[in-house]
């Protein structure tokens, strides 16, 4: 509580990749509609049908967010009656957000019961023209389009949007004289397509029965979990905090398995599907470099599928990439720093530097992309999904953007933004930067085996001799050029993403004078992802209790009790829901003390034995390789493979090899190792020889 008010930042949401409300709150969004011209496109409020309460006075009351099943359940109690309500948003049916009932009896027999609900019913929003309302006893049905487009040379009308919902009951919900328990089930279907959004609401309403849905709903949340998730061993609260964290990103991307028909993802927003109806809150839902470097790693390991739904947002929107890179006068494709339905840049004009000069996002996408094809070698993708064409044409955005400089007789890429956004307005030759262009030009290369697009040699020559800023005396790398190790602050991990994510080659020296060298010029109020980076790192050396500090840093002063909803800011709020931040998280735990690598051409264990707080054993249970599952367990002395699944798809085997040990993975072999043995993975035979 806030007061005598619900504190709703802090409330949890549920959603489905199309669908989001945070819980008793008085909106609904949908993956893909949006509101507003260019900078303030937001994404568009539909009015909630499921801010409802009941009216009683209950001498207990519970609330729980049930992340195994994607459910908040409210239970109300008084001598009289028990009420049960739990609220999904559906992973049969998409379009479904519903509020399932349960009143049991508690009085004798022989009374009738009437529970009264305040009902905060609206058919209005300030984003949607809703034109058409229909009422009858069965369902309201509400027809609108948003306001305004987001750009008119990609965007031809304006977004419509249907919804049909249950009306509640004037009177309340009962109980006669002599029932014991009665189910309810409250019906609210929304989508584009007016037919979708009927059929499934018809589904819900007259073709299955209320335990029926909301058991499918259930199965379908289990099948996510036992396709991949960690167990914990030895620390409860950890235990939450990873379960929660996987659940707030999963809950906002689409289902694993759905019986509504596919739909085109939209991109995860830093504060996921469940804000952003609002200028300037949680960044208006648009979706940045966040998406593909901080919460695509950790998804991508367990579920590759969701994965390519990530990329698949910014490939269905390369013609507005293409747009942008032209408009300054570049080849290729042009990422957008934010970017919401259409592609174009939205960022507001009160951020112009980052519009302008925030171009690392197309390498991150890059790099995102060359992620997907070292896990999953899907040469499908490449060729029939357009993954091979997102590879090239960021390829050829950055050897269109780089210079040669003659004195130097390097190639640079000037006036840009890096990640550390202190930087402002732009400098020269970032080293993230210049890194993830050179890696882009290295995969267009690399797989163009299959793609058929020839690299030219020009750009090769630009991913092999780009200029990075390097202090000789230090062995450090700066920033950009002119940058100062001794008094410039920094807001957030910048070149310490060299060592991770992107692994570019380095000594072990200049690793490690990164880490010491720019941890402490970072601002204290930075963003949670930067401490997991550093925790990352200092696990890689060694110092295990500096690499736990900044751990708990990365959580423990950004995730808000009791549902565990990570906030932007350690002081205050910001932007809730903060995605972002998990995903940081969830990589210190898979890549810190998880110990994994995942390399263009093999998967890398190598794990140091030491787990954080009172942590005895992690298990991480279906990780994806190749086709190949692995369970992976550790301890503080051992560290185990358990082949749960082999795939034999164009006869392709996995092959392991540590120190002078070789040999080929079968299904249900178990390989322990001491800890501190590096275990390589590859297959066969590599994709692109």
């Amino acid at each position: 509580m806030d007061g005598s008010l619900l504190d709703y930042r802090i409330l949890p949401y549920i959603g489905n990749g199309h669908l989001a409300t945070v819980v008793y709150n008085d909106v609904i969004y949908m993956n893909g509609l949006y509101n507003g011209q260019n900078g303030t496109s937001h994404r568009a409020c539909i009015p909630s049908t499921l801010n409802w309460q009941f009216k009683i006075n209950s001498s207990s009351s519970l609330y729980t967010l049930n992340v195994s099943s994607g459910i908040f359940s409210e239970i109300l109690e008084n001598d009289k009656v028990r009420i049960e309500r739990r609220l999904f948003a559906s992973q049969e049916y998409t379009e479904l957000l519903l509020a399932h009932v349960v009143l049991i009896r508690k009085a004798p027999i022989g009374t009738r019961i009437v529970v009264p609900i305040e009902v905060n019913e609206n058919t209005t929003s300030d984003d949607i023209d809703f034109a058409n309302a229909t009422r009858t006893s069965q369902y309201v049905f509400l027809s609108g389009k948003t306001r305004e487009i987001e750009n008119s040379q990609f965007q031809a009308e304006s977004l419509p949007v249907f919804v049909y919902y249950t009306p509640l009951p004037v009177h309340g919900l009962e109980l006669n004289e002599d029932e014991t328990n009665r189910t309810y089930l409250f019906v609210t279907s929304i989508d584009g397509n007016q037919s979708k959004a009927k059929q499934s609401f018809d589904y819900a309403t007259n073709e299955q029965q209320p335990d029926a849905i909301l058991a499918s709903h259930i199965s379908r949340w289990n099948d996510v979990w036992s396709n991949g998730h960690i167990d914990i061993e030895g620390d409860d609260e950890l235990q939450r905090q990873i379960n929660s964290a996987f659940y707030y990103i999963l809950s906002s991307l689409p289902p694993l398995s759905t019986k509504s028909k596919p739909k085109q993802f939209y991109g995860l927003s830093p504060g996921t599907l469940s804000w952003g109806g609002h200028d300037g809150e949680a960044y208006s839902g648009h979706s940045f470099w966040d998406m593909e470097t901080w919460m695509y790693p950790s998804i991508l390991l367990f579920y590759p599928t969701l994965a390519k739904e990530m990329l698949s947002y910014r490939i269905a929107l390369s013609d507005a990439a293409a747009y942008n890179a032209r408009l300054f006068g570049y080849e290729g494709w042009r990422f957008p720093w934010e970017s919401a339905r259409t592609g174009i840049d939205v960022t507001p004009d009160c951020c112009p530097t980052g519009r302008l000069y925030e171009l690392h996002i197309t390498g991150d996408i890059a790099f995102a992309a060359r992620q997907y094809i070292a896990a999953t070698g899907n040469q499908d993708w490449l060729l029939n999904e357009r993954g091979g064409e997102l590879i090239y044409e960021t390829a050829r955005f950055w050897a269109s953007r780089a210079i040669y400089n003659t004195d130097r007789k390097q190639y640079e890429i000037l006036s840009v933004l890096p990640p550390d956004e202190d930087a402002e307005p732009f400098k020269n030759n970032s080293v993230y930067t210049n890194a993830v262009a050179s890696l882009s030009i290295q995969l267009a290369n690399y797989v163009s085996y299959f793609t058929n697009k020839t690299v030219p040699q020009k750009w090769l020559d630009i991913a092999s001799n780009l200029y990075f800023p390097f202090d000789n005396s230090t062995q450090d790398y700066l920033e950009y050029d002119g940058f100062n190790l001794k008094n410039t602050t920094i807001k957030q991990a910048d070149v310490v993403l060299l060592g991770f994510p992107l692994m570019w080659t380095m000594s072990d020296i200049v690793r490690r004078n990164d880490l010491l060298a720019y941890e402490p010029l970072t601002r204290t109020d930075g963003p949670a992802m930067t401490w997991s980076m550093y925790s990352i790192g200092f696990t890689e050396l060694g110092n295990f209790d500096k690499a736990d500090q900044l751990f708990r840093r990365s959580y423990q002063s950004y995730v808000r009790s009791p549902f565990n909803v990570w906030t932007e800011t350690q002081q205050g709020v910001g932007t809730v829901n903060f995605i972002t931040g998990v995903g940081g998280f969830l990589q210190a735990i898979l890549f810190g003390y998880g110990g994994i690598r995942l390399e263009l051409n093999q998967l890398e264990f190598n794990p140091r034995g030491h787990l954080p707080d009172q942590a005895t054993k992690f298990t991480f249970h279906g990780i994806k390789y190749q086709g190949f599952i692995f369970d992976l367990t550790i301890n503080s002395n051992m560290y185990e493979i358990f082949v749960l699944v082999q795939s034999n798809i164009d006869y392709i085997f996995l092959v392991y090899e540590y120190g002078e040990h070789h040999g080929s993975l079968k299904l249900n072999d178990r390989l322990s190792f001491p800890i501190g043995t590096r275990l390589i993975i590859r297959r066969s035979i590599t994709l692109c020889p």
